[in-house]
């Protein structure tokens, strides 16, 4: 006689980036033990990996996981984690004070919110008549930074801004970015002066992502000072 099987409860939740309606279900047992195997590794690229497939594997709305900005997924990943193991986040917090990190505390990832950002400032003006409209880095583009130069090189830096190009524009065209023409765009980049250089790095700094005001008193008894820190990126919830 087969076993009977658990029909697992669905939610609803939306993308961050675009408003999009997504149906998820919990994760499973099995789906969390591969999660675990992957963060014991702290291989960035197999942890990025194994969330994009977990939340794979639980959203039953059509997406593209490779296509997806960074923080659509880790917003994805926060909510997912939630409705399969809890919505409290428990970590130890690293007093300002007197850098103590033994300090216990418990925070909703109902609160966890995407930081403000203006869809508007995909575009740059680089000159009065010449212009670059850039795009969030997806899934796929981090990968495949974590697994070359990597994006705290000078090298990954370039690659980054390159593969995040959406189009190069002027008064009369539009020259939209492709496989084809990355030299090209690479050319561009390296020929911006100082100045419009900056604007381009501005829109990296200026980039939505996930964060927390965090409040609580060290636990040391030698400190016991308040402490107010602002938590961001999906690392900052699991330290």
């Amino acid at each position: 006689m087969a076993l009977p099987k658990l029909d697992l409860p669905r939610h609803k939740t939306a993308l961050p980036s675009d408003g999009r309606e997504i149906i998820m279900r919990p994760y499973t047992v099995k789906e969390e033990k591969l999660l675990l195997l992957a963060l014991e590794s702290q291989d960035a690229e197999q942890i990025t990996m194994a969330i994009s497939s977990l939340i794979d594997a639980c959203i039953e709305t059509e997406l593209d996981m490779s296509e997806l900005a960074g923080y659509d997924v880790e917003k994805l990943f926060l909510e997912l984690r939630g409705i399969s193991v809890g919505e409290k986040i428990t970590l130890n917090a690293k007093c300002v004070h007197c850098e103590d990190s033994h300090t216990e505390v418990s925070l909703d990832v109902k609160d966890v919110e995407i930081s403000d950002w203006n869809p508007d400032d995909k575009i740059i003006k680089l000159s009065d008549s010449v212009g670059i409209t850039m795009m969030h880095p997806t899934t796929k583009t981090l990968m495949k930074m974590s697994g070359e130069h990597g994006i705290e090189t000078v090298e990954g830096i370039m690659e980054l801004i390159i593969a995040c190009v959406q189009n190069i524009f002027d008064d009369e065209n539009v020259f939209k970015a492709t496989d084809d023409n990355q030299d090209e765009i690479k050319e561009f980049i390296e020929g911006l002066s100082t100045e419009q250089f900056k604007k381009v790095g501005n829109f990296f700094n200026s980039m939505p992502m996930l964060k927390y005001d965090l409040e609580f008193v060290c636990s040391n008894e030698k400190c016991k000072k308040e402490n107010k820190i602002e938590l961001r990126g999906l690392q900052s919830f699991f330290t």
